[in-house]
């Protein structure tokens, strides 16, 4: 009857002691001991360690700041609530700032990399603007191609930084009056022409990521523009055009990712 007694109280023991424990934190700061069952996105259903065949709880994610598994693993929520996980690594937006200086404008987004830090970024521009009296040099097609760093990765919200640059075709204005030798007169001409054009930017940005989907962008580039068809006559008395020129440009787009 002892032994029989005594095997009973090991084969308890050794039960008690094969089943997992999980700690479940709470924001409160209490430490529940439990035996998960189920995660979900909205909720944890778990029964207490104490009594792993008694009833199923369960608690709100939004309740719980961290789990410690029973393994050692620990995943965090309340330091997390920032970080956005995402899946999707394309992005495609819509920038509504260039509708001002009269440009269909949209840029495409690749996020690289297994912690997704870095990206290449494609802006594409095409412009209605020529004619327009209050756009210099107005764009009639541009496109470029940027290296962006996400130094925090991806969150909520992100802030970005790198390298673009561009290549875009102008509506060019050109004056100039000067001295024609063939002639023996003075010239005075102006003309808009189509002007290739080189720019080079530093690129500082912000996405507020509304969900793993759908999100506003926000850049500012800062940099020079370079017009590749500059030519001065000689002889001349005054001539109007730039050859190179302090430049920015900016996106305010919606985007969604897929």
């Amino acid at each position: 009857m002892k032994k029989g007694l005594f095997t009973l109280v090991l084969f308890v023991s050794a039960t008690a002691f094969s089943v997992a424990q999980d700690v479940l934190v709470l924001e409160d700061g209490n430490r529940l001991e439990v035996i998960l069952e189920i995660i979900t996105d909205d909720e944890i259903r778990y029964r207490r360690f104490e009594n792993p065949a008694g009833p199923l709880f369960t608690k709100s994610r939004k309740s719980v700041t961290r789990i410690e598994y029973e393994n050692g693993t620990v995943e965090q929520y309340g330091t997390s609530k920032a970080v956005l996980e995402i899946t999707q690594r394309n992005l495609v937006g819509y920038n509504y700032f260039d509708l001002v200086t009269l440009n269909f404008s949209m840029a495409y987004e690749r996020l690289l990399g297994e912690d997704q830090n870095v990206s290449l970024y494609v802006p594409v521009r095409v412009g209605f603007a020529q004619g327009a009296s209050y756009v210099e040099d107005p764009n009639v097609f541009g496109i470029g191609a940027g290296f962006m760093v996400y130094p925090f990765g991806q969150r909520k919200i992100s802030y970005y930084t790198g390298p673009l640059v561009t290549y875009s075709i102008r509506d060019t204005y050109v004056y100039m009056y000067y001295y024609d030798e063939a002639t023996e007169s003075l010239i005075n001409e102006s003309y808009n022409e189509n002007h290739n054009f080189f720019g080079a930017y530093v690129v500082n940005g912000m996405k507020l990521n509304f969900n793993d989907r759908l999100g506003l962008n926000f850049n500012l580039g800062l940099g020079f523009l370079m017009d590749m068809d500059y030519e001065q006559p000689e002889n001349y008395y005054d001539y109007w055009s730039y050859e190179t020129r302090f430049h920015g440009n900016g996106e305010i787009s919606l985007f969604y990712r897929f």
